[in-house]
Order: structure tokens, then sequence, then C-alpha cells
């Protein structure tokens, strides 16, 4: 296993085994290398804009293989390294922008699961967080979350 452990979904339901190597020549409309978060969504997005298009999603492994699936099943809007790091390179309405478009990445994937019947267990809720170190005890939680 790659990185140590795939993710708590695949222990829980069996990692599949690998599709057959494409053997010979192909043609698709669109070819996705890489069958993680991105390419599926893209896959399914090119698929709902134009169901036409013939589209290969190509992967190593699995789905899921890599670091999509090592996810810890969190789904969060919160900004990576926090507002206050952009804020020194973005303006206050970009910060405010990209806030938004991250809380509507939620709402979309919970939109998506409710229309496709997936049932992944989604339950919107707050944060829990967890200090590993004297110094995380210390810091305000707004630090510790980079915001």
């Amino acid at each position: 296993m790659l990185n140590g452990q795939v993710s708590h979904w695949w222990q829980e339901i069996g990692i599949p085994e690998p599709r057959p190597k494409l053997r010979g020549h192909s043609t698709v409309d669109v070819a996705i290398v890489g069958a993680g978060f991105t390419g599926l969504w893209t896959a399914y997005y090119l698929a709902k804009a134009n169901p036409g298009l013939s589209i290969a999603v190509l992967e190593a492994r699995h789905v899921g293989y890599g670091a999509s699936g090592r996810n810890g099943g969190w789904l969060t809007n919160t900004i990576t390294a926090g507002r206050e790091h952009y804020l020194k390179t973005h303006s206050v309405q970009a910060i405010n922008d990209f806030q938004l478009a991250m809380n509507q990445t939620v709402d979309e994937v919970i939109n998506v699961c409710a229309a496709e019947n997936i049932n992944a267990d989604i339950l919107r809720g707050g944060e829990f967080e967890v200090a590993c170190t004297p110094a995380q005890e210390r810091a305000p939680a707004r630090t510790r979350r980079g915001e």
C-alpha cells in the first residue's frame, strides 16, 4: 500500500481488483488521467454538460488509489493556511469570494450525492480539533486552523 494505509472506506468495503490494462489503440473525446477527486469530478461534469462525449478515466491501480483515497473523510469549507495568509497578497473581496466558493463546494458535493443516490454518510456539522503538542494546546483554535 502506498503511504501506509488506504482510506477507511476502502478498508470497509475492500480494495477493488485493478481492471485489465488497456491493450491496443483507443480513441475517446476526452482522456482523464487519474481517478481521484479531480479526475472523477471532471468526468462527471463533462458527461453532464455533454452526454455524447466518450470519456475515459485512467488510473494506475483503482479509483481513489492516490491521495484522494486516503482522505480522512472530511468535507470542509476551511481555507488552507487561513484567510489571514491570503490577505497578504489578495484583497478582502477576493478572500470573501474564495470563502463563498469553498462554502458552495461543500453544498455541491452534498447536492450531487443526493441527486445521484450516493450514500456518503454526510453529516453537516462543525469541527473537532485535537491538540497533539503543548504548543497546539496553547494556541487559540483559529490559529491552529490557520484562520
